[in-house]
């Protein structure tokens, strides 16, 4: 029987390239890998380029252009980076990680945000830098104040340019959210998830949804975490306009937490945003999925343990108290009985 060959040096160049360019970027990746002729074509920039702009409508904004391509294979890396999940299977964290620096500025890194409603993005929006009170290098008494103030109070981001948006009607939406630091190295992480990891109905405020997304990221114990986890939380609320047919955001923010469900401060916040760009990748969804429920069930432990503190103290309080009673009624009583 004759055996069929397909030699790909048949081809043109141009031909396997317009093919690889109809790749996603995991099959275009393995491809990369079977032969030089087809790994020298996925070097070309502008596959990965496409493949980025298509994924995350925010990478083709002119603010991210000069972020992601100042290096030669900025678009493949950014994809490297960013495409899979960020995971919590450290076991040592303290080893792991590069030696982290005690202060870092918020304008070290980039946020890549794209919100997307019924696999349509429908807001993309670049951050050149995160956005606080102030930033640093400067010298003076009040901006000494301020750095102090921001790095000390609880770490929340709010991009005000992706609030107060009217969607048209849909059935799923997902949030994504890339940091990049801006060394040299220039490291990625996909500080999202691809599904929500939870949604709840507030029904005091006319029926708004809260949809979390987010990560657990592995902290170093310089940090003084409780089980030296931090979790990434990125929380969207919505409301659903039932008689117009359309979905207001009202705000999407993120922030950063501890297992005691506790806002980190900025200092902090700033420091685990850059040991997130170092941590490891998953595109198991349901690996990730299961590092979040452990996280949640150490916070509900945590919770657990301060509540029983707490009626502890207030059952001691109260015994305490029953105590003191009794004995000024064994002393009282027989004084009222002399005088009467």
């Amino acid at each position: 029987m004759e055996h069929l060959k397909c030699d790909l040096k048949c081809l043109s160049r141009d031909i396997l390239a317009d093919i690889m360019a109809r790749l996603d970027g995991s099959t275009l990746a393995s491809a990369a890998c079977t032969c030089s002729d087809l790994r020298g074509i996925a070097r070309n920039q502008r596959l990965w380029k496409q493949l980025c702009n298509s994924t995350w409508p925010s990478t083709a904004l002119d603010e991210a252009q000069h972020l992601i391509s100042s290096s030669t294979d900025g678009f493949r890396r950014f994809y490297a980076d960013s495409y899979p999940l960020i995971s919590n299977d450290h076991k040592d964290a303290n080893n792991y990680f590069p030696i982290q620096p005690t202060l870092i500025s918020p304008s070290n890194f980039a946020l890549f945000i794209d919100v997307y409603y019924r696999e349509k993005c429908i807001t993309p929006s670049v951050l050149d830098g995160i956005p606080m009170e102030t930033d640093f290098g400067q010298d003076d008494d009040t901006t000494t104040g301020l750095m102090s103030w921001v790095l000390n109070c609880p770490f929340k981001v709010v991009p005000s340019d992706i609030n107060d948006e009217d969607i048209e009607d849909g059935d799923d939406g997902h949030d994504f959210i890339s940091l990049v630091g801006k060394a040299d190295d220039r490291k990625a992480g996909n500080l999202s998830s691809w599904k929500p990891l939870s949604v709840k109905k507030i029904w005091a405020s006319n029926g708004d949804y809260i949809l979390h997304f987010g990560c657990i990221i592995p902290v170093q114990e310089r940090l003084q975490l409780p089980h030296n986890l931090a979790k990434c939380l990125i929380v969207a609320r919505c409301n659903i306009e039932e008689k117009h047919g359309y979905l207001r955001s009202k705000e999407v923010s993120m922030h950063i937490e501890d297992t005691s469900g506790a806002y980190v401060n900025g200092g902090k916040s700033l420091i685990i945003l850059n040991q997130a760009l170092y941590c490891s990748r998953s595109n198991n969804r349901h690996a990730v999925k299961k590092g979040y429920i452990q996280f949640e069930g150490r916070k509900q432990e945590i919770i657990r343990k301060k509540k029983l503190e707490e009626t502890m103290a207030d059952w001691l309080c109260i015994s305490f108290e029953v105590v003191i009673l009794l004995i000024l009624g064994y002393r009282i009583l027989p004084i009222y009985y002399m005088v009467q």
